[in-house]
């Protein structure tokens, strides 16, 4: 036998155990994801059975499909809780709203986590929605206050100013005989005024919304933030540590974000030096919560004097690192844009389509603020609007802006009612369902802010659980308060100057999409708007 013989033939042999070792591989694969799809089986829950690859997610992320509606289809086959696999993972649906409770209030401690992140991309693993555990705790802690009263009365101000350019830009639509496009109106108003209020950055976002870099950037991340490289973690988790490399090391997490994280490091930087200056800003707010508390673990006050012992063992974890900072910056620009753009969107469409409920908002806000008066509203003024506020709750009710959200993670195994609840099984809330269940609300289809009304509430009984635009328990949303501050003084200014008309180019009924959590009209929102 020569060479080449021996050669053939060992090459022969290594191609025989090479398909033999993918073949073997295989066959461990499917029995292994066999074996992670037959939890629910397991467990005795009912369940929509899965792809071997995807799971369902092939369902709920299907061309032209909306998550939404496929989760009402499964809740009327299978009932108030039962589960679906994205990829490997089981997901537990929970709409019965005794054992929501259990989930996100009462039994908090064993569902503090949201679900572990796919790939551990820079920065949402810094953020409070990627944060776990004690860390998790530490953070809200300092971030709480950022958006109390006294501060967000401080803030109003910067709204009204943006606003005022808002205003302009609608008078001169008007005056151009245009139908207003709301839903991108309003998304350079958002954008414009977290990103002062948040990242301490100047925009000019309202004026050629289809131009500004920033603008153009915060929309590609949004729309592209369930991408290949997700779905690819998801369906085999061998490759989450290699995307999370690559998130992290190659691809920066986006352009929007290296542009945030680059003007944060430069601002904080600015801010540590500038002492004088007193700024008006939730960086600032966070700022100073880090700040103080590295005085008080150094022993340290303003002024250089010792503090007492007492100060001296604060501990140190509890502060906020500079990537936490410019982390939960960067999350409370993404959260406060889209979600707040949504709902004054879908308010404005309501008012629209109901121009009865619209001519009562007027009446008010010009019983509040004076009708000869023009310009601003203040702070106290928008909280004397209550039919206003009936007005956002009801919206807020039938058009949730965040709808895929409410996931939690079991800590431990645990028995939620009379379900056997493993270690990390992923559990998510419906709000959607919850929202439309005609075992909660009268005509849920329909629009009645009066369902909202002071008679309304004392005659009529809710579950507390029946209503979470802004989620409920510990793990809520921190920035509800500025949001609503937002929406009202908006919506206020806007009816107060406009009347609102549906036109041809309206889209009626509204349509939808879900790209990632949030769920966003799918065409153009345009309203006439009528001077008054």
């Amino acid at each position: 036998m020569n060479v080449m013989e021996v050669l053939t033939g060992l090459t022969s042999h290594t191609w025989t155990l090479f398909v033999a070792a993918v073949l073997l591989y295989v066959v461990w694969w499917v029995q292994k994801r066999r074996h992670q799809h037959s939890v629910f089986a397991r467990l005795g829950i009912p369940f929509v059975p899965p792809h071997l690859i995807y799971g369902s997610n092939h369902v709920l992320r299907a061309p032209g499909a909306l998550a939404t509606d496929i989760i009402a289809k499964w809740t009327k086959q299978y009932g108030k809780v039962f589960g679906y696999y994205v990829g490997w993972r089981p997901t537990l649906v929970v709409a019965d709203l005794d054992l929501v409770k259990q989930v996100l209030i009462k039994d908090f401690n064993n569902f503090s986590n949201r679900p572990k992140l796919v790939i551990d991309a820079q920065p949402v693993v810094d953020t409070v929605v990627g944060l776990r555990d004690q860390r998790w705790k530490d953070v809200r802690a300092v971030l709480a206050p950022t958006f109390s009263m006294v501060k967000m009365k401080h803030m109003a101000g910067i709204i009204n100013r943006k606003i005022d350019q808002l205003m302009t830009i609608v008078e001169e639509k008007t005056a151009q005989g245009q139908p207003v496009e709301w839903y991108s109106t309003y998304q350079g108003l958002t954008l414009d005024v977290i990103s002062e209020c948040a990242l301490a950055m100047q925009t000019n976002c309202q004026r050629d919304q289809e131009k500004d870099e920033f603008l153009v950037a915060v929309r590609e991340f949004l729309q592209n933030a369930v991408n290949p490289a997700i779905l690819l973690a998801l369906y085999f988790p061998v490759f989450a540590s290699l995307l999370s490399f690559v998130s992290n090391k190659l691809a920066v997490s986006g352009r929007m974000t290296q542009m945030i994280v680059n003007h944060l490091k430069k601002v904080i930087a600015i801010r540590r030096k500038d002492l004088e200056t007193r700024y008006v800003d939730v960086l600032q707010l966070m700022l100073e919560a880090a700040q103080s508390r590295y005085s008080q673990a150094d022993g340290q006050v303003a002024n250089g004097a010792a503090e007492p012992e007492a100060a001296k063992v604060k501990p140190r974890h509890t502060l906020l690192t500079d990537a936490e900072i410019i982390a939960n910056a960067w999350v409370f620009m993404l959260g406060g844009f889209e979600t707040t753009a949504s709902t004054l969107t879908y308010t404005t469409y309501l008012l629209a389509t109901h121009p009865q409920v619209q001519d009562r908002l007027y009446q008010e806000v010009c019983d509040v603020a004076q009708k000869g008066e023009s310009g601003s509203l203040t702070y106290e003024q928008v909280r004397d609007l209550k039919y206003l506020d009936q007005v956002i709750t009801e919206s807020l009710r039938l058009y949730p802006p965040v709808v895929t959200f409410i996931s939690r993670e079991a800590a431990h195994d645990f028995k939620l009612g009379n379900i056997s609840v493993p270690k990390d099984m992923i559990i998510t809330v419906p709000i959607w369902q919850l929202h439309r269940d005609p075992d909660q609300w009268r005509d849920p289809e329909t629009f009645d802010p009066d369902r909202f009304s002071p008679d309304a509430k004392a005659a009529e009984s809710h579950h507390p659980m029946s209503y979470l635009p802004f989620g409920a328990g510990p793990r809520n949303c921190p920035g509800m308060r500025f949001a609503q501050l937002e929406a009202k003084l908006t919506l206020a200014r806007v009816i107060k100057t406009y009347r609102l008309e549906v036109c041809k180019e309206t889209p009626v009924p509204l349509t939808f999409k879900i790209p990632t959590v949030a769920i966003n009209p799918s065409k153009a929102v345009y309203i006439k708007v009528v001077p008054r």
